[in-house]
């Protein structure tokens, strides 16, 4: 898959990684951005969606808005969570902490790698997204349950409400996931406040 690296600027031995997934129609670049802000001890891999989207962008999965709401390719999905799956699994071969950290859609496929895979990571960031109901299992994985998790949503997105972030945070709650659940006054970004928190968040993780 197609990234960005920042190899730990402290030379930290077995770096933590921490996976960036970048939101509808845009790429790897986007939240590579953060790098600057976030704990000198991390390798920070941010990595483009597979799918071609408008303007040059890229999706993890094309979304069309009709009348009753977002439709989205189910097909996409599946195999975009396939594809990380299999790179995950390939860092998960490397000694360090796997942190996956997603924005918007990069929210949605960083849960379901949480609530399918959950023995890849080591910690899940949601930031702004929303649930795909194909990545809920029948029956939770009882593992999920020891992966910290941070969701963040802002109150005044207009892309995402902020009911979505609250549906995640109910469903967390039904598989007793180990999570923190936070609002901010914000629209669908990232904000000074949030990016502080996450940061905060992280130090807690990382060994």
């Amino acid at each position: 898959m197609k990234s960005l690296i920042r190899e730990s600027i402290l030379g930290t031995p077995n770096a933590p990684a921490l996976v960036l997934l970048h939101g509808l129609g845009s790429n790897e670049e986007d939240l590579f951005g953060l790098a600057p802000y976030l704990d000198p001890r991390l390798r920070i891999i941010s990595l483009r969606a597979p799918n071609s989207f408008e303007f040059g962008g890229y999706a993890w999965f094309n979304v069309e808005w009709i009348a009753e709401g977002r439709r989205h390719d189910s097909r996409q999905a599946l195999e975009s969570l396939e594809m990380l799956v299999s790179f995950l699994t390939e860092l998960r071969n490397q000694p360090g902490q796997i942190i996956v950290a997603g924005f918007s859609q990069g929210a949605m496929m960083t849960l379901g790698l949480l609530l399918k895979r959950p023995d890849l990571m080591d910690g899940a960031i949601l930031m702004s997204g929303a649930v795909v109901p194909e990545f809920v299992p029948e029956v939770p994985l009882s593992a999920t349950q020891g992966i910290p998790c941070l969701v963040q949503h802002g109150t005044l997105d207009p892309v995402l409400a902020v009911v979505e972030g609250r549906s995640i945070a109910e469903l967390l709650v039904r598989i007793n996931a180990n999570y923190t659940y936070r609002e901010y006054d914000m629209a669908h970004e990232v904000s000074s406040e949030s990016l502080a928190d996450i940061g905060s968040w992280l130090e807690g993780v990382i060994r």
